[in-house]
């Protein structure tokens, strides 16, 4: 695929394994570089990019797969794809922390998106065509 097919300037299909998680943030990250984005927008795509492979292949997937994911880079835009069943992170995911409550009454999971949300200036969602897909424009 490419800009053309996709509308997305640098987009690259990554294994769904913990192993390929390094070199996609690698490839994300020298994409962002080039679009003249500083060293913390940088950082921030990262984690965010962490956060959402890693979800995928081991929630989304059950661990190393035979599937799919895909990462863009669009100037300031990061692009995820996955062929994991549809899953919202928006609407569908925990509850965020609430930051009133000791930190043992509060619930496990979420705290990642949280991250994603707060990292991204929007985040938006779709499924379509078996994938899905989260845009998140980084500030």
């Amino acid at each position: 695929m490419d800009r053309k097919e996709t509308g997305i300037a640098h987009l690259l299909r990554f294994p769904a394994r913990l192993d390929a998680v390094s070199g996609a943030m690698s490839f994300a990250a020298m994409a962002l570089q080039q679009a003249g984005l500083g060293p913390g927008v940088v950082a921030r795509a990262e984690l965010i990019l962490e956060e959402l492979l890693r979800n995928s292949i081991l929630h989304g997937h059950g661990g190393d797969s035979a599937h799919s994911v895909w990462v863009g880079v669009d100037g300031a835009r990061l692009v995820y794809e996955d062929e994991a069943p549809a899953f919202n992170p928006i609407a569908q995911g925990p509850p965020a922390p609430d930051p009133a409550l000791p930190i043992e009454a509060q619930a496990v999971g979420g705290v990642g998106l949280l991250l994603i949300r707060q990292l991204g200036s929007a985040v938006a969602y779709r499924y379509s065509g078996g994938r899905n897909r989260i845009e998140i424009a980084l500030q």
